[in-house]
Formats: structure tokens, sequence, C-alpha cells
């Protein structure tokens, strides 16, 4: 009966660890304001939406993410993310706020 137990423990404690290292391995998001708006383009690509707003040009990123639910195990359920990445650039091309979301 305990080593059934100590298995389930274990199993449990791989599943946590497994899962904590899928989430310290994700890289920083640089902080983008002072830089060219060129920039991220190179890095992100097209953006999905570009507008004028009152602060300059809003240009905004959606991107959607599929993976396996639970730390990627198989037979898990996928989970679909978005993440949304707008920055405003000012008449000079350059890049004065930026926010990133998850949703």
């Amino acid at each position: 009966m305990r080593s059934r137990r100590a298995i389930v423990v274990v199993a449990a404690c791989a599943m946590l660890a497994a899962a904590l290292v899928g989430c310290a391995s994700a890289p920083a998001d640089p902080d983008w304001r002072g830089r060219k708006i060129d920039e991220a383009i190179a890095r992100y690509g097209s953006p999905t939406q570009v507008s004028a707003s009152e602060t300059g040009t809003l240009y905004v990123w959606r991107m959607k993410h599929e993976r396996q639910g639970m730390g990627g195990f198989p037979g898990a359920s996928r989970e679909i993310s978005t993440t949304i990445r707008m920055m405003t650039v000012n008449a000079d091309g350059v890049i004065t706020s930026n926010t990133l979301t998850d949703q």
C-alpha cells in the first residue's frame, strides 16, 4: 500500500516539475519603448491592425497559440490562447508604449 502511495506522490511531483519547467523556459518579452517600429515588425511580422490614435499610431498583433493542456501530456485537452501585443508609435516611428496580454 505504501509503495503505491509513493508512486502516486512521485508521479504528481514529476508532473508539477514538468509544468514549472515549461513556464520557466518562456523568454521574457523585451521593453520596446524607445525603439523603432521597424524592429518590432521584423521580429513579429506584419501587424494584424494599424490605426490612428490620439497619441500616435497603434500597431496590434493578435497571435493564436494551441498547445496540449496539463503540461503537454498525451491525452490532455488542447488549449487555445491568444496573445495580443499593442504598441503606440509617434510620428518619428519610435515606440512610446507597449502592452502584452494573454487571453
